[in-house]
């Protein structure tokens, strides 16, 4: 754990956290001193990404640290509510919510051959699951007082048009909007409400990149940091957020991508 943990005594609700970008968050926060709720659709990381070993509730257990897990569909208000709900109840109260749930089903070239089904369903987790952890967690916040944060993972792709995959370009663009537009409503409460905007991270989302030699040197290639990110880059950005150097920090959409949105 870390030495200096400055997050100590606060109380963390990550979703997503089984894998990836939000298993790096979660992980984080309790190396800093956090108590962590983990909530996901399942406790193991996913087998197609690059996280091993023990799902992320009892890997913080095992470094010393305090963490509970929670199945949630963040597409289903009422188990957002119950998670938020367990992270009092478990851990004392709500201090720091990362709405990091997210989908990326294989991207079409065009509107016309991309299925409504499939458009639906990348909104409903990536946009309405981000509304609904973003407003129970305010829920939350404001009924304890004494503020809070609120750290949406979106995307790059949500501040730059890209050719393809519309449906997911589309709900990170909505998620930013959602993070402006919130942290104008409750700035006066002591919330803050910023976003973080990945660029190619290496988590079973991208997969499909690192999977391909001639896809991922093109990739890279349009990052003028010249690599791609790993998890623990948007993990490092959430930790700052949800620290005290941020707490004049609000509304805004933070790139983490290496450059690739500056060119």
């Amino acid at each position: 754990m870390s030495a200096e943990r400055r997050l100590d005594g606060r109380v963390a609700l990550v979703t997503g956290a089984a894998s990836g970008n939000g298993r790096a968050i979660a992980l984080r926060f309790a190396r800093e001193g956090a108590a962590v709720l983990c909530a996901d659709l399942q406790e193991a990381p996913l087998a197609e990404g690059w996280d091993e070993g023990l799902p992320t509730h009892e890997a913080i257990a095992a470094e010393g640290g305090v963490a509970r897990f929670a199945r949630c569909d963040v597409t289903d208000g009422e188990q957002v509510r119950a998670a938020v709900e367990t992270a009092v109840r478990e851990l004392g109260r709500l201090d720091v919510a990362v709405a990091n749930a997210g989908i990326s089903p294989r991207s079409a070239d065009l509107i016309v051959d991309e299925p409504w089904e499939q458009y639906e369903r990348v909104v409903r987790v990536n946009q309405h699951g981000v509304w609904w952890t973003c407003r129970e967690a305010v829920r939350q916040m404001l009924a304890q007082g004494g503020g809070g944060r609120v750290i949406v993972v979106a995307s790059a792709a949500g501040l730059v048009g890209t050719p393809t995959g519309i449906d997911y370009n589309t709900s990170k663009g909505a998620a930013v909007q959602l993070v402006r537009t919130l942290a104008g409503q409750v700035g006066r409460y002591g919330i803050t409400v910023n976003a973080i905007c990945p660029g190619y991270v290496r988590t079973a989302m991208t997969r499909i990149i690192w999977d391909d030699p001639e896809r991922l040197a093109r990739v890279s290639e349009a990052t003028p940091f010249n690599r791609l990110g790993e998890a623990e880059d948007v993990a490092g950005a959430a930790f700052w957020l949800a620290s005290d150097d941020a707490a004049w920090v609000t509304g805004i959409a933070l790139p983490v991508d290496g450059g690739l949105t500056c060119v």
